[in-house]
């Protein structure tokens, strides 16, 4: 799904790749937004300040996987678009309502999540704080209690993103740049990039998750030019973190809404020869397949979802006990299927 006007697309191409990292816009077109970057629990801090953080780590986190894993049990993140875990306009039988999500959407999304067990979860798609503490409350009852959340309200408020954790979220943080130039038009990352570092038992963890430009056309600008200009900004503060602490235990999640060997994705995976490049963790469902979303409407199956990990947490991830969750009531919960990656 492409704008019509291919000859437009050579024009800006190169207006794009010059303009990721050179202006900056107070403007955003395509959502409702809010005034500044907001979190719920964890005090924002600055990248200085997460990385002086993250070096002065203790002697556990030079440690071999090997060492940390003797005794321990491994630290299970769970990577989930929620679908809509908020507040919105819904149709049923015809009829239109201003509601939440439905009970029976979210009981089998909270069971999912549930079985799943996990000790962290990286969520697409939640809405407000309060929804997000419905979540945490609804897992709470079922025995999965992740007290500890940074929320993110990017410029759009109504599709938001969070992390909820059994273990503390230490620090957080934020790009230095989240605007965009398509053509002559200004935007801003419309979810925004979020930054928290998680202290694992053995170790600091920094997750950075995002959920980029739908495929929704929009009459501002060509939606795959947006994604990839979105890429870029968090290819950006990657090559940010890395660089000032090059050993950063990095993870990355999200719904990037492009397939593996797409522009957008490369961009964020970066170079694989390179100290900044990242590792695409290859998990699968039951049956070996690969794809984590489903378009209904068109009954395409994707994958849009994706973890990546650093160089230095890379020997950390149990790649035999990752897999994309694939039991029967997935599409009740979710149009979008989680992942499940353990890390020593």
């Amino acid at each position: 799904m492409t704008a019509s006007h291919l000859s437009c697309f050579t024009k800006t191409a190169s207006t794009l790749i010059g303009a990721f990292f050179l202006f900056g816009f107070s403007a955003c077109k395509e959502k409702q937004s809010t005034s500044e970057w907001q979190q719920t629990k964890a005090p924002e801090q600055s990248v200085e300040d997460v990385a002086q953080k993250d070096d002065a780590a203790n002697s556990n986190d030079n440690a071999s996987p090997a060492a940390n894993s003797q005794g321990s049990s491994p630290v299970r993140f769970l990577a989930y678009n929620l679908k809509n875990y908020l507040k919105m306009r819904r149709y049923s039988d015809g009829k239109s309502s201003y509601s939440s999500k439905p009970d029976d959407e979210i009981e089998a999304l909270v069971n999912i999540i549930v079985d799943a067990r996990p000790d962290i979860i990286g969520i697409c798609e939640i809405g407000s704080p309060e929804d997000l503490k419905d979540l945490q409350n609804r897992l709470k009852e079922k025995g999965i209690d992740l007290p500890h959340a940074h929320h993110l309200l990017g410029y759009d408020s109504v599709r938001t993103l969070a992390i909820i954790s059994k273990y503390p979220v230490i620090s957080t943080g934020k790009p230095e740049k989240d605007d965009y130039v398509v053509g002559e038009t200004p935007f801003r990352i419309s979810r925004g990039i979020l930054d928290a570092t998680i202290q694992f038992p053995n170790k600091k963890v920094r997750c950075l998750g995002v959920h980029l430009k739908s495929k929704r056309p929009i009459p501002e600008a060509d939606q795959e030019l947006m994604r990839r200009a979105e890429s870029g900004l968090l290819r950006a503060h990657i090559n940010d973190i890395l660089q000032k602490t090059p050993d950063t235990h990095l993870l990355v999640y999200g719904d990037f809404n492009d397939t593996k060997r797409t522009p957008t994705m490369r961009t964020a995976m970066g170079r694989l020869n390179a100290k900044s490049g990242l590792s695409v963790l290859h998990a699968k469902d039951s049956r070996g397949d690969l794809w984590t979303h489903h378009w209904g409407r068109e009954d395409i199956y994707s994958r849009f979802d994706f973890v990546m990990v650093s160089k230095s947490l890379d020997p950390h991830v149990d790649k035999d006990g990752m897999k994309i969750l694939d039991p029967e009531n997935w599409e009740k919960a979710s149009d979008h299927r989680a992942i499940i990656v353990p890390i020593r």
